[in-house]
């Protein structure tokens, strides 16, 4: 998957971050910015604002999301939703229990692996 496809994939499903998504990449490549800058300036941030707001729909609809993605098994998804958006979580809500009951199958084998080489 493109930059471009993995962006649009993003807009598709959270409408409500088009503006914070135009304003990321109007100074840079438009839609072919990368995804890496994209998911970890847009959806990470969001994903962190969500989860210290206790916004536990909009949470679920992010980790389904998360997990949708990894399903694909494109490598290079696969590693934008791991370095880009599950580093940061994994250490920022290491002991929530709400994140930890309802994250996917593959998030939580990405979350472990990561819990295992920052060890």
């Amino acid at each position: 998957m493109t930059s471009k496809e993995l962006n649009k994939l993003l807009i598709k499903n959270f409408p409500n971050l088009k503006n914070a998504y135009d304003e990321e990449v109007s100074w840079q490549e438009g839609d072919d910015t990368g995804s890496h800058t994209v998911y970890g300036d847009i959806l990470t941030p969001y994903l962190d604002k969500c989860l210290n707001e206790q916004d536990e729909s909009e949470i679920k609809k992010i980790l389904i999301f998360i997990e949708v993605i990894l399903e694909l098994r494109d490598d290079y998804s696969c590693e934008v939703i791991t370095f880009s958006v599950l580093e940061g979580i994994e250490y920022q809500y290491r002991n929530s229990a709400f994140l930890n009951n309802n994250i996917g199958k593959l998030t939580k084998k990405i979350i472990e692996e990561i819990r295992k080489s920052n060890h």
